[in-house]
């Protein structure tokens, strides 16, 4: 790790207060030039509207087919223009950004994904891992406060997004603007709602959670995702598709994601981060947030993840406490859900490097009041982590054994028969031609007016 870029590679992160710096590689993947306005007519055939209300959280309803699915028509632009972002206006609310108080910087804990190299390779004993593709550095980890403890999973996870939304670059400046607190993106939610987004689901929410401990989901991630013009797209894997209850399809398309990314392919290496943004991962009462996944030796894998109910990253700073953004006061308790917690690490998985009899127990917060769902790097040549991380300059030394992956193998997502991923930009279908779910690397995260105007129903693509 002592292949240090000149000054000139370096860009410092754009979040003011933050002074984390990057190699400007980081930067090489625009995707200012991956816009065409050329666009064609395609039919979604595997679209289907959720009507507003996420299947992770309708109780006693059943899943079923729809016949009549929306089928999405594009025209055919003949011109080449500068397309009118939603992105522009949105940015340019001065009202709207003054009432979504930003999420203060101690309560974010950036640098983490390129930290996690050595517990893949030098710090693994086991040496058991064959390769790890890990998503965007941009992404900083997040956890939740004692006052959202047990129903703020869905706010932290689509903030720990939004992380990456705010360092990523598009068509010339930075996605979003800032990353809201929870009082910031339930006020966001509601006036999404007030502008037609996801009708039904408002309607099942009372048209309400500013001030509440009620529980966000996919739909209210996405709906908030797509008001600020942000592209995003819900995959439905809504039955387990392996043996004993596994959910191997899902396992094989984020595998996919992220081991066809653009990444640089060398011999010998083991850890890969790549530019693929996070995955929001929903499944009943819970959510977390994928940022990679592991390839063991013995053909098993693991999902690495960031779990907003597990605090452990933030035990290196000078408090000790979480931080918190709610205001307890101020929060109806007449209108709380899922208070009640249960903690369970039964589906992380055991540290190699770490002595279980001297470690406290890592919790997992759970939820068991929520609804019922519908059912060796390289040693010739430093790594990109490498180069990475000897340009990144954190506040404070990060304790390696603070920065154990998050990992979650194959038998503890069987314990749950259906998952939703929320994935930032476009999944596109070619299974009708014979291909596969695949991330749209020709369309960005941008909406312009119209696409934004046609994704206020809520739908999903059905990933089986």
């Amino acid at each position: 790790m002592t292949d240090h870029l000149g000054d000139s590679n370096i860009m410092t992160c754009s979040i003011p207060k933050c002074d984390q710096q990057f190699p400007k590689e980081m930067q090489l993947y625009h995707m200012e030039t991956r816009h065409p306005d050329h666009r064609t007519t395609t039919t979604e055939n595997n679209i289907k509207p959720l009507q507003g209300i996420s299947p992770l959280k309708q109780k006693g309803v059943k899943r079923q087919k729809d016949d009549s699915d929306p089928i999405t028509t594009t025209t055919t632009a003949t011109t080449t223009t500068t397309r009118d972002y939603a992105r522009t206006y949105i940015n340019s609310d001065e009202e709207l950004w003054q009432i979504l108080s930003a999420l203060k910087e101690e309560s974010r804990t950036p640098g983490v994904i390129p930290r996690l190299e050595p517990q893949f390779t030098s710090l693994n004993r086991k040496s058991t891992t064959v390769a790890a593709y890990l998503c965007s550095p941009y992404t900083d980890h997040i956890a939740t406060g004692f006052m959202d403890l047990g129903w703020g999973c869905g706010y932290r996870n689509c903030q720990m997004l939004m992380t990456f939304l705010q360092r990523k670059q598009e068509a010339g400046d930075y996605i979003l603007r800032q990353v809201a607190d929870i009082s910031g993106l339930q006020l966001l939610l509601e006036r999404a709602w007030k502008n037609g987004f996801d009708v039904q689901g408002a309607k099942q929410l009372n048209h309400r959670v500013y001030k509440t401990r009620k529980w966000i989901g996919t739909t209210e991630v996405y709906s908030m995702l797509v008001y600020l013009g942000i592209r995003c797209t819900i995959l439905d894997f809504h039955r387990p598709s392996g043996p004993n209850n596994t959910h191997d399809a899902m396992f094989d398309w984020i595998q996919s994601n992220h081991g066809n990314s653009n990444h640089n392919n060398k011999k010998n290496k083991t850890v890969y981060i790549t530019q693929r943004p996070p995955l929001y991962l929903q499944h009943s009462g819970h959510s977390r947030t994928v940022i990679g996944i592991e390839l063991l030796k013995d053909g098993k894998r693991n999902l690495i993840m960031f779990d907003p109910g597990r605090r452990m990253l933030r035990s290196y700073r000078s408090r000790t406490e979480p931080e918190d953004d709610v205001d307890e006061s101020a929060l109806s308790s007449s209108s709380s859900q899922n208070e009640d917690l249960e903690e369970d690490d039964s589906d992380i998985l055991p540290d190699d490097n770490q002595p279980s009899a001297s470690s406290p127990p890592a919790t997992l917060t759970k939820t068991t009041t929520s609804p019922p769902t519908i059912s060796t790097s390289s040693s010739s040549s430093p790594s990109f982590a490498s180069r990475i991380l000897s340009n990144w300059k954190p506040r404070t030394h990060l304790p390696a054994n603070l920065l154990r992956p998050f990992r979650v193998d194959a038998k503890a997502i069987a314990k749950n028969k259906q998952y939703q991923l929320l994935v930032l930009g476009e999944v596109k279908d070619e299974r009708p031609q014979g291909g596969y779910l695949t991330w749209n690397t020709e369309k960005g995260y941008l909406l312009d007016e119209k696409e934004r105007e046609a994704m206020k129903i809520v739908t999903s693509t059905d990933a089986l």
